[in-house]
């Protein structure tokens, strides 16, 4: 679960790497790293090596640059994993203001709570095999009356899903 980097870079070098290679025009490119490493808290370490990065100011960089050419879609794998709670509360209002804006933000995680905040769809996924698809809401009407949490309905749902 660590983000892999060029280390000897600095985190400027490194998204603006990920800039050329999508061909994102210098003016836009400053604009768009000063803002996302403004809201991430990483403004003042941009020139410091990925090197002498923490865990979590690792996983902001890479959140920033996935974020960088603006994408329609978005795929993160675990992006909570290493932040602090005030970065991990950074990033949620981040992800819920990309997706109101139009864009696709699909993301895997462990943390059902994050799920359950921030996700309009849901997909259960139990040794490969979908379970569930679909809302909070759905899956309360459906399984659980009563049951306020996902993690209670997640359980029995993949208790239920369970090969005898």
């Amino acid at each position: 679960d660590e983000p892999v980097f060029y280390e000897r870079m600095t985190a400027l070098e490194h998204l603006a790497f990920i800039a050329d290679i999508y061909e994102i025009d210098r003016h836009e490119r400053k604009n768009r790293i000063d803002e996302l490493a403004k809201r991430l808290l990483l403004s003042d370490v941009l020139s410091d090596q990925i090197s002498s990065y923490s865990h979590g100011m690792k996983q902001k960089l890479s959140v920033i640059a996935a974020l960088l050419p603006s994408p329609k879609l978005l795929i993160l794998d675990e992006p909570m994993v290493g932040l602090d709670p005030k970065a991990s509360f950074i990033l949620k209002q981040l992800l819920k203001e990309y997706a109101k804006a139009g864009n696709t933000v699909f993301f895997s995680t462990h943390v059902l709570e994050v799920a359950q905040q921030l996700c309009d769809t849901l997909g259960i996924i139990k040794e490969g095999k979908l379970l569930y698809s679909g809302s909070f809401e759905q899956l309360q009407a459906n399984k659980g009356e009563g049951t306020e949490n996902l993690e209670q309905l997640f359980l029995e749902l993949t208790e239920e899903g369970t090969p005898s």
